[in-house]
């Protein structure tokens, strides 16, 4: 029976807008839009630090704002919210940072993925391997169903290989995203942030709305392909269909007999 006391889904329009759309906005025209009234409530010229710096906070505040939220609301951590949430920090960490430099920018927007894949890999020997988050999440797939089916069809072993393989798949797209990041970072983000800050915050929206057609679509691809070997193993190996393994379907009668 369907567990009433699930908590809600996630919105993906809202995560989009939280964590991409509007830090791109308000990164790419928040001066425009709001510097003379920051410059008279600041008394600082527009050209200073201190409105960039404003702009900056104002931007990176909607994902980790909308991170809390979502946690408050669903009693549930959300990955791609902290993720939003935590790149946003420590974007905002390096634009006002003193010293810091795009380089540094650059090194963060690769690390981050970088990380992700190799903990991918790390983990795959544990009992909570990553991929299970990514893949094999119950959010998304009734696994005690595909476990229950696996067991009896005597198919656990082969498809804990290819769990393998789909871990293997998904840290790829991980370290793609990687260096798609830093070339991406390197080639649009040039000005150093204690120089001009609101070029750099105008540099940094326009490279997040370029990473979506050239990182994301792409890492999507990989990702769709692994999902799409993940459920053609659960309908070999364990005899289920799609309809069948999704957490709104119903469980077959043979296995509840």
């Amino acid at each position: 029976l369907p567990n009433h006391n699930k908590p809600k889904k996630e919105s993906m329009w809202l995560n989009l807008g939280f964590n991409l759309v509007i830090p791109i906005v308000f990164l790419r025209k928040g001066g425009d839009w709001f510097g003379p009234s920051l410059e008279n409530l600041l008394q600082s010229p527009k050209d200073g630090t201190l409105v960039g710096s404003v702009m900056l906070l104002l931007a990176i505040s909607f994902p980790i704002g909308y991170g809390i939220w979502d946690f408050c609301k669903r009693k549930k951590w959300n990955f791609l919210s902290i993720l939003g949430a935590l790149s946003a920090f420590l974007t905002g960490g390096i634009g006002l940072l003193p010293g810091a430099t795009v380089s540094m920018f650059a090194i963060k927007e690769a690390a981050l993925p970088g990380i992700l894949g190799l903990l991918t890999v790390i983990t795959l020997k544990t009992k909570k391997p990553l991929v299970k988050l990514f893949l094999y999440n119950p959010d998304v797939i009734q696994v005690d169903l595909v476990d229950q089916a696996l067991a009896e069809r005597g198919n656990t072993n082969e498809f804990n290989q290819l769990l393998k393989k789909c871990t293997w798949l998904i840290a790829l797209t991980f370290i793609l995203s990687a260096c798609l990041n830093y070339f991406l970072a390197i080639a649009i983000v040039v000005t150093e942030p204690s120089i001009d800050k609101l070029a750099f915050n105008d540099e940094v929206g326009k490279m997040m709305g370029w990473s979506f057609p050239i990182i994301s679509l792409p890492c999507m691809v990989v990702s769709a392909y692994a999902f799409w070997l993940l459920i053609k193993g659960i309908r070999s190996l364990a005899g289920l269909s799609l309809e069948d393994v999704l957490t709104q379907g119903q469980v077959p009668k043979k296995l509840t007999e």
